[in-house]
């Protein structure tokens, strides 16, 4: 079984290294149990199945990127179960381990969040200035891109 170990933390923005070459990612569910994810990036998609366990730690499987039309795209897109969300990823290599930075646009523009994949549970995680580290957000639903696509950060107060 692929288990993946996985922490999500927001960021202090303006200590952010400068962040350029991103990947443009359209990002949609169509189911959430078991979640089933697409990510289109450019004209490619990956679909992605996970089941989630508490602290982190969750079952992953994913395709490999295949070519799709722009009727495939507009198909998946019309048949998520939330309206998908549009970020910009950058991938930052510090301390060994690659910290994906997503930088979310649209009705999310202004969130920042950021992920690291841990090798083992017992991992020691070396921070790199910009993660705030108090504000982990591994198991705060509100977070997550499915409910980011229902309840977009412009609606929160």
């Amino acid at each position: 079984m692929a288990l993946e170990i996985e922490r999500k933390f927001l960021v202090h923005k303006a200590l952010l290294p400068e962040l350029r070459d991103g990947i443009p990612i359209i990002q949609g569910y169509l189911s959430e149990k078991p979640s089933v994810r697409f990510r289109i990036i450019g004209s490619e998609v990956i679909l992605g199945i996970k089941k989630y366990y508490a602290g982190g730690n969750r079952f992953e499987l994913e395709t490999p990127r295949k070519e799709i039309t722009e009727q495939e795209r507009e198909q998946l897109v019309m048949l998520a179960v939330s309206p998908p969300v549009s970020k910009i990823r950058h991938n930052v290599e510090f301390e060994s381990l690659i910290w994906e930075i997503d930088v979310y646009q649209g009705e999310n523009s202004g969130l920042i969040t950021v992920d690291v994949e841990l090798p083992h549970p017992d991992y020691p995680l070396v921070f790199p200035k910009w993660v705030d580290e108090s504000k982990e957000i591994t198991d705060n639903s509100s977070y997550s891109n499915i409910n980011l696509g229902r309840h977009p950060l412009a609606q929160w107060n």
